[in-house]
């Protein structure tokens, strides 16, 4: 059965070695979600999207693999993976990872408390803080990937917990990933608890997909900095879910 597929890990690794001291004025950002790296081309472009951005958020995400050297050997980016479940059969852990030019004062992370059904996979939060070019504040950055499969209300305790990252922070903040909204109420909860933390959503010209129920799963949400531009790769299919690039900058 599936659920005997998986095991709990929920483990944190730290690769690669940052290339800048701070982070801005201007941050080039890139969000997606790599399908588990399945599909065939998503390295290559990968390493196309990625290679000018400063942060980049990854969801399913995987260690154990033979991609590892591309973020073990790594000179621009630091990478911080938080995994959420190894697959026992090839020993491949699943979850979420940051990268970014300049390495992190502090790191978090955290996976649901509820589980999956079936697969009885949990999903994953990762919080990282980065010096700002501008001086005495920091940037808090949530790559979170919400769980999928469970009532309105499972959702919503994973939705807090995410939250509750914000709390004692007062500076800039970006929150991205895959938040699996795929009805109108989650994504109303979402967006007023986004609210509550005078969060403001990007918005983006994009395509919605049939398996994704025609509604858009991964949001970029931020504060204290300003938007510049943003971009969904609509013609980039080595996943399931488009990559998002973003330009953002520092307020002084």
């Amino acid at each position: 059965m599936l659920k005997n597929r998986y095991c709990t890990v929920e483990t944190l690794k730290i690769m690669g070695k940052a290339s800048k001291v701070t982070m801005g004025p201007n941050i080039e950002l890139l969000l997606w979600n790599v399908y588990k790296c399945q599909k065939k081309g998503w390295h290559d472009d990968f390493k196309k999207l990625g290679a000018s951005k400063d942060l980049i958020l990854l969801q399913e995400a995987i260690l154990n693999s033979p991609f590892d050297s591309h973020f073990n050997g790594s000179v621009l980016h630091q990478w911080i993976m938080a995994c959420s479940f190894r697959n026992i059969k090839t020993n491949i852990e699943t979850g979420v990872k940051t990268g970014s030019t300049v390495a992190a004062q502090k790191q978090y992370f955290s996976a649901s408390h509820h589980s999956e059904p079936i697969s009885n996979t949990k999903k994953m939060l990762l919080a990282t803080l980065y010096p700002l070019d501008t001086p005495k504040q920091s940037l808090l950055v949530v790559n979170a990937h919400l769980i999928n499969f469970v009532s309105l209300e499972k959702f919503k305790t994973h939705l807090h917990q995410i939250f509750k990252t914000l709390d004692d922070h007062e500076g800039p903040i970006i929150m991205a990933g895959d938040f699996n909204t795929w009805n109108r109420q989650r994504l109303s909860y979402f967006n007023e608890l986004a609210r509550s933390f005078w969060l403001e959503e990007v918005k983006m010209t994009r395509q919605p997909r049939f398996s994704h129920l025609f509604q858009h799963l991964d949001h970029i949400y931020y504060r204290g900095l300003e938007l510049v531009a943003s971009h969904v790769h609509t013609d980039i299919r080595s996943s399931d879910h488009y990559p998002i690039s973003l330009t953002l900058r520092t307020q002084n």
